[in-house]
């Protein structure tokens, strides 16, 4: 059987992954792909195993065993609907459907939009839900350009029970952890039906890995053990590399002004860091471009205080990273544009943001916005298991030195969108001259019989440079 779906989709390229399963090597070299009907080549030098042939922390046992490969469609036109299959034999081709993206941000009457999107556990009877909610956006006439799944598409340490009360041995972890991946990709209990039908965007976070990842964590027993720790870790990595795609590096892609940045905060980071030197550096200069609007995608909200939370219980917050959260708000602080940040995680959905004046580097107001979208679909146990808890404003303060430049601005939170409800958000964004804005609209899995949002408001971000 063959899966098709998009990734990545700019004005001129998609990204498109084809995978097989059940299919022989033998076979790989007679998969046709077509786009708008015209053939794309296959290289048959490409196919990837899942499991990897090997890993220096665990032996693969091919409890799922598949073969996929991602390939750059092109050239494509801006701002027009594409069909893409992927066919074999006699048997039923794969199917996708994408938009590439406008040249430019249009006024609100052709907006840009993105809908966003995280926290999705197939376990709850009610993902299979989301389906319908995202066809419904569709028949509404409010089919985005492209989804962004901004982290923990699969609860790898879920059910809870399973993780907090059993150990399992690498294999049986490959094996579950493979099960999760084929619920949620494959199956229509989860995102089968969805993640073909346009472009997406992954930003890992813990649970795709396990609660507080890469620390030891007790509601994932096995993660005590450092070996097993390792081989849990090195079977997430490879399951989403295989899925989700390589994360590790920052994808960068714009709708001018608008410059979107996808920062993963979560397969990088280690007991004293949130990313790695390369994405340090795809991320400042990044920040330091003058000209736009940039947008951010994390997996985890900006505008927290430390936790201060120490043990193995809790996930700990960007904050709780002082040297390197400091920074990343110093860029976001210091920088000649306006930023909105993208984010998820925290099991409800929340509107803030700071405002800095016009200074001698910044001849404009700038704002840094943060949009939460949090859960698609609730993990059981999830508010027990959350740090968080239930749905909570933003400290008027950050969690930072007196001198930082976050430190004489407060962060405002909109009461008015105070929700934990299963939800996904659509973002529109559009320009009036050389002011941007972003109608943000939220719809509930209990808005389906309504056929409208709960929540729609337009905010301000800023003035493109």
């Amino acid at each position: 059987m063959l899966h098709l779906l998009p990734h990545l989709v700019t004005q001129h390229t998609a990204r498109l992954w084809l995978c097989a399963r059940g299919v022989d090597k033998a076979q790989l070299a007679s998969i046709s792909l077509r786009v708008n009907g015209i053939e794309a080549p296959v290289p048959v030098k490409d196919w990837q195993d899942f499991p990897p042939a090997r890993s220096s922390a665990w032996q693969p046992m091919g409890a799922m065993p598949l073969l996929y490969q991602f390939l750059d469609a092109g050239p494509l036109q801006p701002d027009r609907v594409y069909e893409a299959s992927a066919s074999l034999g006699d048997s039923q081709p794969a199917r996708a459907r994408f938009n590439t993206l406008p040249g430019q941000l249009g006024d609100e009457t052709k907006p840009l939009r993105v809908l966003l999107s995280s926290c999705y556990f197939t376990g709850n009877r009610r993902s299979r839900l989301a389906s319908s909610l995202f066809g419904q956006l569709d028949r509404n006439g409010l089919r985005p350009h492209l989804r962004i799944w901004a982290g923990d598409q699969v609860y790898l340490d879920a059910p809870w029970y399973e993780f907090a009360i059993k150990s399992h041995s690498v294999a049986e972890l490959e094996r579950l952890h493979s099960a999760t991946y084929a619920r949620t990709w494959f199956a229509d209990q989860g995102l089968n039906a969805v993640l073909p039908q346009g472009a997406n965007v992954f930003c890992t976070d813990d649970h795709d890995l396990w609660n507080n990842a890469p620390h030891p964590s007790v509601v994932a027993r096995d993660t005590s053990d450092p070996t097993k720790r390792e081989a849990w870790r090195a079977i997430a990595r490879a399951l989403g590399q295989t899925f989700q795609g390589d994360t590790a590096n920052g994808q960068r892609f714009q709708v001018p002004p608008l410059d979107f940045f996808v920062l993963d905060a979560r397969v990088n980071r280690t007991d004293e860091r949130l990313f790695s030197n390369a994405q340090w550096q795809q991320l400042r200069a990044w920040a330091a471009e003058p000209q736009g609007l940039g947008v951010l995608v994390l997996g985890q909200p900006l505008f927290e205080r430390a936790s201060k939370r120490r043990g193995e219980l809790g996930d700990y917050r960007l904050a709780d990273y002082e040297r390197e959260y400091s920074e990343l708000m110093e860029l976001l602080g210091r920088a000649t544009r306006s930023t909105t940040v993208l984010t998820g995680d925290v099991h409800f959905s929340r509107v803030t943001w700071s405002s800095f004046p016009a200074s001698a580097t910044a001849r404009n107001e700038r704002r840094v916005t943060e949009l939460i979208s949090s859960p698609l679909a609730l993990v059981a146990g999830g508010q027990l298991l959350s740090v968080f808890g239930d749905w909570a404003a933003a400290p008027a303060k950050a969690s930072l030195p007196a001198r930082h430049s976050f430190s004489g601005t407060t962060m405002h939170t909109d009461e008015s969108l105070h929700s934990a409800a299963e939800c996904t958000m659509l973002l529109e964004f559009y320009r009036r001259g050389q002011r941007v804005f972003c109608t943000v609209s939220q719809w509930r899995l209990n808005d389906l019989d309504a056929s409208r949002p709960s929540f729609r408001r337009e905010y301000f971000l800023g003035i493109s440079q």
